[in-house]
C-alpha cells in the first residue's frame, strides 16, 4: 500500500509538472491566436469595405451624373430641359409638339443612353394635361401621348432623386411588343425640376444593369464562406457578393445594422442562427442611402487557429502517453526496492529475524537496506547472547530506532525526488523540495538548541520560499540584515513562529499584495534587535492591548494564550534563556500591518547551553 501510494503520487506529480503547464499554454495561445485573427480580420475587411465603398460611390456618382445630362445646355432653346419645360406649358399643342420634337428628344435620350454602357433602358415623362411618354432601349425608341404615369402617386411631387433596389426591369406600357429583354437592374428615378424652384415638370427613370455593381461586390469577398451584401435602409438587397438575390434581406443582425446611427462599425453575434462578426459601412449621397455589410462566421475566421489547436492536441496526447509510460516505469523502479524492504520489515515485525535484504544499489534505499541488514544481524547476535529480559529491552530499542528512520527516510526521499525533478528540468520543483528538506533537517536536529542567527535566518528563508510558491507573486519578502548579527548565537526557532503568525492571522484577511520585512542589527553594540513586520490585516486596539498585557505577565499566563501561540512560545523561550533581560514588543497600525520586535542582550554567553 505504501509503495503503491508513492507510485501514484510520483506519477501524478510528473504529470502535473509536465502536462498542466502545456495545457495552460495551449489554452492561452489558442485564445490569443483567435483574438489576434479576429482583430486582423476586422482591420483588413474594414479596409477592403472602405475601398469597395469608394468604388461603388464612384460608379453610382457616374450614373447620377449621367442622369443630370437632362440639364445640359439648360438655356439652349432645343435642349432636352427646354423641350420638357415647353411641354409643361398649358397652351402647348401636344400632338404638334410631339410631331415636331420627337427626333430631338430621341437624340437627347440617345446621348444619355450611350454615355453609360450600363444603362438598360430610359423612360421619360413630360407634359401637364396630356402626358408625353418616351422609352429608349437597345434597338428601340417609342413614344405615345396620354398614357398613365409610371411613377407612383406619392413620388410625383418629390423633387429629390432616389434609387430603387435591385429588381427585374419593368415592362413599360410603351413596350407592348415585349421588345426589351428583362434584366436585373437598379433604377435611378430623377424628377426634372424647374430651376431654381422645386416644381417637378418631368420624370426620368434610368434602369442600370447590375453587371458592374455585382463585379465590385464579388471583388470584396475572398472566400465563398464570406457573405457580402449591399442593402438600403428598407433592408432591400442591392447586390450580394456570392449570390444573385433580390428582395428583402432576412437575417438576424439586419435590423441592428439599418437602425444604427454610426457610419460604420462591427457587430459580434453568438446565437443559434449565426456565430461570427458583421462589419458594415454606409454609402450616402443625396440620391441613395445604402449600407455595405460583410458577414464572417467564426468557423471561417478560426480555421487556421483550430488547425493549430488540433495539431497541439495530438502532440499533447502523444506526450501524455509517453509521460504516463515513463512515469509508470520510473515509479516502478523507484518503489520496487521500497516494497521489497517493507516486506522484509513486516517479516521482522512478526518475529522472523532469519532474513537478509538483497542490496543492489548505492543510493539512499541501498544504504537503508544495508543498515537494515546490519540491524537484523545485531539483533540476532543480541538474541543469542542475552536473556529474554534483555531481548525484550533490545526489541524496544529496535522499535525506537524504526521510529527514527521515518523522518530520515523522508528527508532522503525528498532529496531523491528533488534530484529527479532536476533531471527532468524542473528546477523550481527541485528548489521547493530542497526547501522542505532543509526545514525537515533543521527540525530533526534536536542536538542543537542554540544556533547562529544566520542558520535561523536560512531556516526562515526556506519556509518563506515555500509560502512564496504558494501565493505566487502576491507575496514579497524584504531582508535588512546587519552582517554583524549573523554569527550571534540565538535560541532555535525564533523567526518561523513569528512569520507563521502572519499567515495564520494577517494574510488571509488582507487585500492586494502581501509584504513581510525581516531586519536585524546590532547598532547600539549591546543588543541584537530583530524585527518582523507585515502589511496584513493587523489587530484591533482592544485585542492588541490585551496581548501586550499578557506579555507583561509571567510565563504561566502565556501558556493559556492559544490564539497567538507562536508569539507566546517565542517569548517564553526568551525568558527561559535570558531571564527577564530580553524584550519583546508588538504593534499594529489602524490601517493594517503587524510588527514584532525582539531585543536580545549580547552579554549572555549561550555556547555552554548549546
Amino acid at each position: 500500500m505504501f509503495a503503491s501510494s508513492i507510485r501514484k503520487k510520483l506519477t501524478a506529480l510528473l504529470l502535473a509538472v509536465t502536462v498542466i503547464p502545456i495545457i495552460i499554454s495551449m489554452l492561452i495561445s489558442n485564445n490569443y491566436i483567435k483574438n489576434k485573427v479576429t482583430e486582423q480580420s476586422i482591420h483588413e475587411n474594414q479596409k477592403l469595405l472602405s475601398l469597395g465603398k469608394n468604388n461603388v460611390i464612384s460608379y453610382m456618382n457616374a450614373v447620377n451624373e449621367t442622369s443630370l445630362d437632362v440639364y445640359n445646355s439648360i438655356n439652349a432653346p432645343n435642349s432636352l430641359y427646354a423641350l420638357i419645360e415647353r411641354a409643361q406649358s398649358p397652351n402647348v399643342n401636344v400632338n404638334a409638339f410631339e410631331e415636331k420634337n420627337n427626333m430631338q428628344i430621341f437624340t437627347h435620350m440617345l446621348n444619355i443612353y450611350q454615355s453609360n454602357k450600363g444603362i438598360h433602358q430610359l423612360y421619360l415623362e413630360m407634359g401637364k394635361e396630356r402626358r408625353l411618354s418616351y422609352l429608349l432601349a437597345r434597338g428601340m425608341f417609342r413614344s405615345d401621348i396620354g398614357l398613365e404615369s409610371e411613377w407612383r402617386e406619392e413620388d410625383r411631387s418629390n423633387p429629390r432623386p432616389f434609387l430603387e433596389a435591385t429588381h427585374t426591369s419593368r415592362r413599360y406600357e410603351l413596350d407592348w411588343s415585349r421588345w426589351v429583354k428583362e434584366e436585373s437592374v437598379i433604377t435611378l428615378h430623377r424628377p426634372v425640376i424647374r430651376t431654381p424652384s422645386d416644381e417637378v415638370i418631368g420624370y426620368l427613370s434610368m434602369d442600370v444593369k447590375m453587371t458592374e455593381l455585382n463585379k465590385i461586390c464579388k471583388q470584396l469577398t475572398l472566400d465563398e464562406r464570406e457573405k457580402l451584401y449591399i442593402i438600403d435602409r428598407n433592408k432591400q438587397i442591392i447586390c450580394a457578393g456570392n449570390d444573385e438575390q433580390e428582395g428583402e434581406l432576412d437575417l438576424p443582425w439586419v435590423q441592428e445594422v439599418v437602425s444604427s446611427s454610426s457610419e460604420n462599425g462591427v457587430i459580434r453575434r453568438v446565437d443559434g442562427s449565426f456565430s461570427g462578426i458583421v462589419i458594415y459601412d454606409t454609402l450616402s449621397a443625396n440620391y441613395m442611402d445604402w449600407i455595405v455589410v460583410k458577414q464572417l462566421p467564426y468557423s471561417y475566421l478560426y480555421e487556421s487557429a483550430n488547425a493549430v489547436s488540433a495539431i497541439n492536441t495530438t502532440i499533447l496526447a502523444i506526450f501524455v502517453t509517453i509521460v504516463v509510460i515513463a512515469s509508470v516505469l520510473l515509479s516502478y523502479q523507484f518503489t520496487k526496492p521500497i516494497k521489497r524492504l517493507i516486506g522484509h520489515i513486516n517479516q521482522v515485525q512478526v518475529g522472523n529475524f532469519d532474513i537478509s535484504v538483497p542490496v543492489q544499489g548505492k543510493d539512499e534505499i541501498g544504504i537503508l537496506a544495508r543498515r537494515f541488514n546490519t540491524m537484523i544481524q545485531t539483533i540476532r547476535d543480541l538474541i543469542n547472547r542475552e536473556y529474554r529480559l534483555e531481548i525484550a529491552n533490545k526489541t524496544n530499542q529496535l522499535k525506537a530506532m524504526q521510529a527514527q528512520i521515518n523522518p530520515h527516510f523522508l528527508y532522503n526521499a525528498l532529496q531523491s525526488i528533488g534530484t529527479l525533478a532536476l533531471h527532468y528540468k524542473a528546477p523550481k520543483v527541485y528548489s521547493l523540495i530542497s526547501a522542505i528538506a532543509r526545514m525537515m533537517r533543521y527540525n530533526m536536529n534536536t542536538s542543537e538548541a542554540i544556533v547562529p542567527f544566520s542558520v535561523e535566518l536560512n531556516h526562515a528563508k526556506a519556509y518563506l520560499e515555500l509560502q512564496q510558491q504558494r501565493f505566487n507573486d502576491q507575496l514579497s519578502v524584504d531582508y535588512e540584515i546587519d552582517s554583524a548579527a549573523l554569527p550571534i548565537l540565538v535560541p532555535k526557532m525564533l523567526l518561523q513562529p513569528l512569520i507563521e503568525n502572519y499567515f495564520k492571522h494577517g494574510y488571509e484577511g488582507a487585500e492586494g499584495r502581501g509584504e513581510i520585512r525581516i531586519s536585524a542589527d546590532t547598532k547600539n553594540g549591546d543588543w541584537l534587535t530583530i524585527k518582523v513586520e507585515d502589511n496584513g490585516s493587523g489587530m484591533d486596539s482592544e485585542r492588541l492591548q490585551e496581548l501586550q498585557r499578557m506579555l507583561q505577565r509571567s510565563s504561566g499566563g502565556l501558556i493559556e494564550e492559544q490564539s497567538h501561540i507562536g508569539i507566546s512560545n517565542v517569548w517564553m523561550r526568551l525568558k527561559l534563556y535570558y531571564n527577564d533581560e530580553a524584550e519583546m514588543s508588538i504593534g499594529s497600525e489602524p490601517n493594517g500591518g503587524f510588527r514584532v520586535m525582539l531585543r536580545i542582550p549580547l552579554r549572555y554567553e549561550l555556547e555552554g547551553q548549546a
